[in-house]
């Protein structure tokens, strides 16, 4: 039995940098990392981090307009900082998302502003786009 406690400590010890940060409202109440996404969503990055809600916006977004590729979910606040996000980047939270997807951009988001789920959103010259469940707005 005493062996098992080191073993239990290891594993818990190894698990909680993956699940900190995860916050309780995309990464438990918001059930995001049960719910799936389509083939045609391709993730760079953690997809258990998505919060529900943008994982149906993004399935929505796949339906539409095809592959669509995300690049950008959970930041840990050293990637944040370097990346130039706002100190209080719903990134830090698993609360958004950036991903790429073919279309016109005007369409795309007029698309986005049409989905209750999504609060903040903004497409970067760079060719991706920003979305999350905060209050809704732009920048």
């Amino acid at each position: 039995m005493a062996r098992l406690r080191p073993i239990t400590l290891a594993v818990l010890i190894a698990i909680a940098p993956a699940l900190a940060g995860c916050g309780s409202v995309a990464g438990v109440t918001g059930l995001g990392w049960m719910t799936s996404s389509h083939n045609n969503i391709r993730y760079t990055d953690t997809e258990w981090c998505v919060p529900r809600k943008l994982k149906k916006v993004l399935n929505r977004l796949s339906d539409r307009y095809g592959r669509v590729t995300v690049t950008s979910t959970k930041r840990w606040w050293l990637e944040n900082w370097w990346k130039g996000g706002a100190g209080d980047s719903y990134h830090l939270n698993c609360r958004a998302v950036d991903f790429s997807v073919s279309g016109n951009p005007s369409s795309v988001i007029a698309f986005l502003k049409r989905q209750k789920e999504v609060g903040g959103y903004k497409y970067y010259r760079s060719g991706h786009y920003h979305i999350d469940v905060g209050p809704r707005r732009t920048w």
